[in-house]
């Protein structure tokens, strides 16, 4: 289990980043004591009138039974009637010409009148079992009840472009969307739930927002609703043996039926003291991927310094992959990886390594941006392997900068209780993703600290 240090709001939750408060999402403020009870409830059926009998139905001595759907407004007016099922198309216009007169006492959702989607039916007998006096309501196994719901939906959606900077690793790719729809379809939020690499988060939140949906229903009522969607992401054409070589990967013995497919494959941190240095240097790692496709017996076999190292098997602790599979069955397979940690050429670390470099301009603290940090997807440190059996409590503090895109990068271990748990919350760390920090309304990087705190599996 890892920790955070949280500090409450009312209204919000989040953490505390280098002394700024981060909101995750929205809660509910606590309830007075002394709150008045809320009711919800369907819509009550309080004005019945009965149909009209067609003549030329009643002279054909024919009966039969419509199923309407129907919208009831927060005032309890029938504002809308549809035929949903009829017995004989002859009865259907005096069955919505009877339900559009109906009244309810309105449904109410907290103490709130509300519109309601209602389904129910109209029945056209020659001789009534049950004789319904003028005025009066009939019985209740026919009364209106609410329409069953059916989920919101996606109408069309676009692919995602696969990030250029994954070009080289070829490594498939999912972000798990939660999407906030309004009545009318359209998107009202999106919140990231999971991603396999942060270079997919923002290309996911892009697409989606080009997607089309149908809204939820209850019946003839649009409702606003929630929905989790995945926006995947493939590199054309590339094989698994492909995909295992692009990201160093090897089998040490026999190669299975079907290799396994990296999948979540963290790219180790450079140790920034080195990257600084302009050293390069390499680390290789054995380990076994399991029937679960879980990184398991991880053991490091050579570094050309020892934080290579460490940030190799910090980052291998967390990889997984879709599973080996022999004679139809999920097999575990021994794998080895070397990593070469060489010097960015170009892109966003090159910049920021120039910028922290001796003689750099630097990288300013989070003081004074135009609004708060907002987190857009953090995943949790893993718990270090090496220190499952001691089952060891810990904590790190980390240093890291948000980019002006938003990605968190250059993730430093400015203190740890053991160094394994530093670098398996750098590596965490290295993977978020925030709103792109602002001042002036100009995007900008910004240094931050944070504290992460780790509590043993529970075996």
């Amino acid at each position: 289990m890892i920790s955070f240090r949280f500090r409450f709001v009312p209204g919000f939750f989040g953490f505390c980043l280098g002394g700024i408060f981060l909101p995750v999402c929205g809660a509910d403020a606590p309830v007075a004591a002394d709150a008045a009870f809320a009711v919800s409830g369907e819509p009550l059926l309080s004005a019945w009138v009965p149909p009209v009998y067609p003549v030329a139905a009643r002279a054909a001595k024919q009966e039969g039974r419509v199923i309407v759907d129907m919208l009831v407004d927060e005032h309890g007016v029938v504002t809308e009637a549809r035929v949903a099922h009829s017995d004989n198309a002859v009865f259907d216009e005096a069955a919505l010409a009877a339900v559009r007169q109906w009244r309810f006492k309105p449904g109410l959702d907290e103490g709130k009148p509300v519109p309601f989607g209602l389904v129910g039916p109209v029945e056209f007998q020659l001789a009534p079992k049950t004789k319904i006096a003028p005025g009066a309501l009939p019985p209740e196994r026919v009364w209106p009840h609410p329409a069953k719901r059916r989920a919101a939906k996606i109408v069309s959606a676009v692919d995602p472009d696969y990030p250029e900077e994954l070009d080289p690793r070829k490594l498939p790719g999912r972000v798990d969307l939660r999407i906030q729809l309004g009545a009318d379809g359209k998107i009202a939020g999106t919140r990231v739930l999971w991603a396999s690499h942060a270079a997919f988060v923002a290309e996911a939140l892009r697409v989606s927002r080009t997607w089309t949906f149908e809204p939820a229903r209850q019946g003839l009522l649009a409702l606003g609703s929630e929905m989790e969607a995945p926006a995947e992401f493939v590199s054309v054409g590339a094989k698994r043996a492909e995909m295992l070589a692009a990201n160093g990967i090897r089998v040490v013995d026999a190669e299975p039926e079907v290799l396994p497919e990296p999948f979540v494959i963290t790219e180790p941190v450079y140790p920034l003291e080195k990257l600084l240095a302009g050293e390069e240097g390499t680390a290789e790692a054995a380990f076994t991927v399991d029937a679960r496709g879980v990184a398991t017996a991880l053991a490091l076999t050579s570094c050309s310094a020892p934080e290579f190292g460490a940030a190799l098997v910090a980052a291998v602790d967390g990889w997984t992959f879709r599973p080996a599979m022999q004679g139809g069955a999920r097999v575990p397979v021994k794998l080895a990886v070397t990593w070469s940690f060489a010097r960015p050429t170009e892109g966003a670390l090159k910049r920021l390594a120039e910028a922290l470099a001796p003689g750099g301009e630097g990288v300013p603290s989070a003081k004074g941006l135009d609004r708060p940090l907002a987190v857009v997807w953090r995943g949790f440190p893993v718990y270090p392997s090496a220190l499952v059996e001691s089952a060891a409590e810990g904590k790190a503090d980390i240093e890291f900068i948000i980019d002006r895109d938003g990605r968190a990068r250059l993730p430093r271990v400015l203190a740890a209780t053991q160094p394994e748990f530093g670098w398996a919350a750098a590596t965490a760390v290295s993977q978020w993703v925030f709103e792109p920090p602002q001042r002036g309304g100009e995007a900008v990087a910004v240094r931050v600290q944070i504290p992460i705190g780790f509590t043993p599996p529970q075996k």
